[in-house]
């Protein structure tokens, strides 16, 4: 029998979306590293590294190769259209 979902609280939720933020003023340039997308978003790392995982899972964000000028450990991200459209309805909701 299948567990059920962890529902998110609004402090999980904004920070996924502030960290979607992050990620996507980034789309067309370098891919941020995770100690920058803590210092971009104000978050505390250990909760950057929640999201992280929570952005995966709910495939708002798709994992990507390290590009040839950055450190090759590490975790970068680019948000997928799913996640897109998740920031942009919680921006309309709570603008």
């Amino acid at each position: 029998m299948p567990r059920p979902a962890k529902k998110l609280e609004f402090d999980d939720v904004s920070a996924l979306v502030a960290i979607l933020g992050a990620l996507s003023s980034q789309a067309k340039k370098t891919p941020l590293t995770k100690p920058q997308v803590a210092e971009a978003t104000g978050l505390p790392t250990p909760t950057v590294t929640a999201a992280y995982k929570n952005l995966l899972k709910l495939e708002l964000a798709e994992r990507i190769e390290a590009p040839k000028d950055m450190p090759q450990k590490g975790v970068y991200l680019k948000v997928a259209a799913k996640g897109k459209a998740y920031s942009k309805a919680f921006n309309l909701l709570f603008a």
